[in-house]
């Protein structure tokens, strides 16, 4: 069976935080191949800093859907439709852009010969 879920882990803050991404679904994952064929470099971090801001925005808030937080409590979201679930990522951008990259990169992972995580 194919693997949809990985785990990573994070500074944020003083703390490591362990995340769990998931694949995008097809329809988000079709989305994003189409924003990424526009796509005028093939290096991540430079495409997602050239998107509009529109663009970013909507691929952000899809990414960060697909990812958790793994809490000894059990896995909180870290964006669902009633906001954040992790209250300090709503003031991390750098958090949250590297968590976008890696659900994009973990979703492409073998689609591409040169995807794979971008850490």
């Amino acid at each position: 069976m194919r693997e949809i879920t990985k785990t990573i882990t994070l500074p944020v803050g003083e703390e490591n935080l362990n995340f769990r991404l998931t694949k995008l679904d097809a329809f988000a994952g079709a989305r994003l191949l189409k924003t990424l064929s526009h796509a005028e470099t093939g290096d991540l971090w430079q495409l997602l800093l050239s998107l509009p801001d529109y663009e970013l925005e909507s691929m952000m808030r899809v990414c960060l859907r697909y990812a958790e937080a793994v809490l000894p409590a059990g896995p909180i979201p870290v964006l669902s439709g009633s906001g954040w679930g992790i209250p300090d990522l709503e003031h991390d951008a750098w958090t949250c852009l590297k968590l976008t990259a890696e659900v994009i990169a973990w979703t492409l992972e073998g689609f591409f010969p040169e995807s794979g995580s971008p850490s």
